[in-house]
């Protein structure tokens, strides 16, 4: 949700680009998945995606943040005491079980020296611990992220930076402490119990770092994963978008971002719903020029309302209300 509590989008001028493209994904409903609806609008697949996901997120200040207060996190993580049946020969490490003590004894000949005891450990397996671990994770996927695309995309200093964050989180994660410790999901419940416990203040990088992963793209991030034919498609979109009545927030469904009869798919993009723009199903095309020579032009709609190239509001409107007459 925004900030105010409510779902409407960000308003356009607020965005840190006037780019058409960083106006789209600001009017993106906040309940539409970040990576998905970045494949619908920008047509990038999903590992360059995730790739990007992963660099962003090594790069924000909620990973520096993370990694700053590691040296006491790591002293202070939450423990509990683990049991466990042990093997003991010739010697009692705990309460004797002796069911199993019988069983075991008689495997091994009779041999009286056998005992099944109930040992315990300090154990690093706890939720605090796991979600911990996922951040960290998280943060240390950028590592093989930057071999690719992403990585081309930034400058020197940058990536060196960023890899130096991805490093300093891989050697967190390797930490004895941790090791054991497998990454888990936040349930409800959880959710509740982490928030309003007595670790609250200590857990909140965590879940500031957890919060920039679900949403790892601010809107100039959006426009650097968009090529120069997208970008044009994009001002086809928009211009039509604000002549839409009632509110503009864009939904993700069925692999496409939609506002009430407006739906828009990237050409690239995978799937169910219609390909391109469309208005009440019909396609409404950019102009031909703004995307000729793009490696998905093949796979725009053949047939549809051709937008002129320099149509103001009320000449698409009137090519909408054209179309929507003559249907």
């Amino acid at each position: 949700m925004r900030p105010d509590g409510s779902d409407a989008p960000t308003a356009p001028d607020s965005a840190p680009s006037s780019t058409p493209t960083a106006q789209l994904w600001l009017r993106r409903s906040p309940r539409s998945p970040a990576l998905a609806s970045a494949a619908a609008l920008t047509g990038v697949d999903a590992a360059t995606l995730a790739s990007a996901t992963a660099v962003a997120v090594a790069g924000s200040p909620e990973a520096v943040q993370l990694l700053d207060g590691m040296e006491y996190r790591i002293r202070t993580l939450p423990t509990s005491v683990a049991t466990a049946a042990e093997r003991c020969v010739s010697s009692v490490r705990g309460p004797i079980l002796w069911a199993e003590t019988i069983t075991a004894r008689a495997h091994a000949l009779g041999n009286e020296d056998v005992f099944v005891c109930m040992t315990t450990s300090r154990s690093f397996d706890r939720l605090e611990n796991r979600l911990l671990v996922e951040a960290l994770e998280s943060i240390s996927a950028a590592t093989r992220a930057l071999q690719g695309a992403p990585g081309d995309s930034l400058g020197p200093e940058e990536l060196a930076r960023v890899r130096a964050v991805a490093a300093e989180a891989a050697r967190w994660r390797a930490d004895s402490r941790l090791s054991s410790v497998r990454a888990g999901r936040l349930t409800g419940r959880a959710a509740a119990r982490v928030r309003g416990g007595h670790r609250r203040a200590s857990m909140e990088p965590v879940l500031a770092l957890r919060q920039r992963a679900r949403e790892p793209f601010d809107a100039q991030d959006v426009v650097s994963l968009t090529d120069e034919w997208t970008a044009r498609l994009h001002d086809a979109v928009l211009r039509v978008l604000d002549v839409m009545p009632g509110p503009r927030a864009l939904t993700l469904s069925d692999g496409g971002l939609w506002s009430q009869t407006l739906s828009f798919r990237h050409p690239a993009a995978s799937g169910s719903g219609p390909s391109g723009l469309t208005v009440r199903g019909v396609p409404v095309l950019a102009p031909a020029e703004d995307v000729r020579g793009a490696p998905w032009e093949h796979l725009l709609p053949a047939d549809g309302i051709r937008l002129p190239p320099d149509a103001d509001q009320q000449a698409i409107r009137a090519l909408l209300d054209q179309s929507v007459s003559s249907s």
